[in-house]
């Protein structure tokens, strides 16, 4: 996976795994199949919870007819030859990840046992954390309170 993410940070762009194919030709090769996350040929369709008192309105992702795919090809007998072949037909805006980062969640983990008259002091500590750990985090303190 080092090489996936590895790429992806080269490309700008962030590849979601798909499928692995073997290769007819040799039991030794085998291609693995990414697809660019904003690729409006791969979205899932939204799935509701069925009750509708916890349905919410999400924003969703921004998604292009980019056709993006990475495909890898690797060869177990010579791990030193890897093919690698990019489609990616329009350019589009940047993936944006918010999720929150593991630190950060441990940090939150450790702070949700405290009493809800402390709260506004905790997010406020566990606010100012994150902008010292991770300045630039697309992360909203919005996040870290519903988080906590």
């Amino acid at each position: 996976m080092f090489l996936i993410s590895h790429w992806c940070s080269i490309l700008n762009r962030n590849f979601s795994y798909k499928k692995k194919t073997e290769s007819c030709s040799s039991a030794a090769i085998a291609t693995y199949t990414f697809f660019c996350v904003q690729n409006e040929k791969e979205v899932t369709k939204t799935r509701l919870v069925d009750d509708t008192r916890k349905q919410r309105a999400r924003m969703k992702m921004d998604c292009f007819p980019c056709n993006g795919y990475l495909h890898i090809t690797v060869n177990s007998d010579n791990p030193d030859a890897v093919r690698l072949r990019i489609l990616h037909h329009r350019s589009h805006c940047h993936y944006v990840d918010i999720s929150i980062p593991e630190d950060i969640t441990k940090l939150v983990e450790e702070m949700k046992n405290q009493p809800a008259s402390n709260v506004s002091t905790f997010i406020h500590r566990i606010w100012t954390r994150v902008l010292q750990d991770h300045p630039g985090t697309q992360v909203t303190q919005k996040q870290i309170y519903a988080l906590w």
